[in-house]
């Protein structure tokens, strides 16, 4: 693929760079590897990557004064003609500064920001709830095939679609904090030290785990259940017969409380 042919915008500050695509003329009708991409030259921030065939994207806004547009394609493009881009300029209206509950996530301070990430299950509300604008294209990049070389010769390193950390995410909220199998003795359970019961023990869904990502405002958080149900379970309940020798003996329903659901709460607070 030849060396990609790009061009920098730029206006005297304030000003900013409006740059809108109106047209699209192609030398033939199958486009392969031809695309136009435009960055952010300050930080390196890709804000869009087109083909030529493809629908005409909408206005796109510097940040700045710059604004760089590189057009890649499978042939060679000499430096004189190049490429023709229009574009206009911007005065940038200076306004008072936001208050925190008008910033973009991105701006929030580190610990907000680490709050509000905390509730979200999957990367891609994750990236859609901080870059609303261009969230798909943020999951493009992330999970864009890397070269690494190896010896001599060079592997294309895949990273799978299906993501991950969605994955470790969900595998903390279902084992962090959660219903687990707990082995209760039932006289203690119930309390009955004057009968016996076989078998002694039962297993029941009781919380346990522990809480290291639990992100209320507070110094230490424990895992409690937030949904309690009473199941029964027959048993065999042996007692002493009063007044004579022998055993009772009796098949008998005893209720025992399972955690159906548990979440991290502050230490002191049980409800919630």
């Amino acid at each position: 693929m030849a060396a990609p042919t790009s061009i920098i915008t730029a206006s005297p500050p304030p000003e900013i760079v409006s740059l809108e695509k109106d047209k699209t003329r192609l030398a033939r009708d199958l486009v392969k590897y031809d695309f136009l991409e435009i960055e952010e030259p300050a930080d390196g921030t890709i804000l869009g990557r087109w083909c030529g065939s493809h629908a005409v994207p909408g206005k796109q806004v510097s940040k700045g004064n710059q604004i760089r547009i590189r057009f890649v394609s499978d042939e060679y493009i000499p430096t004189a003609p190049g490429f023709l881009i229009h574009y206009s300029l911007l005065m940038q209206h200076h306004t008072e500064p936001a208050s925190p509950s008008e910033l973009p996530p991105s701006a929030w301070p580190i610990d907000r920001l680490n709050e509000a990430v905390a509730g979200f299950g999957t990367v891609e509300e994750l990236i859609r709830y901080l870059e609303p604008d261009r969230w798909q294209l943020d999951i493009e990049e992330l999970y864009r095939p890397a070269w690494q070389p190896v010896g001599k010769a060079f592997i294309q390193g895949r990273k799978s679609r299906v993501v991950d950390l969605n994955l470790l995410k969900e595998d903390v909220r279902l084992y962090s904090c959660s219903p687990r199998n707990f082995s209760v003795s039932l006289r203690e359970e119930l309390k009955r030290t004057d009968t016996i019961f076989w078998p002694q023990c039962l297993l029941v869904k009781r919380c346990g785990g522990n809480c290291a990502c639990c992100h209320h405002s507070c110094n230490e958080c424990h895992c409690t259940a937030t949904k309690v149900t009473k199941k029964y379970h027959e048993v065999l309940q042996l007692k002493h017969r009063s007044g004579t020798r022998g055993l009772h003996k009796s098949l008998t329903d005893v209720p025992l409380e399972h955690h159906e659901q548990c979440d991290c709460v502050c230490k002191g607070n049980s409800e919630g």
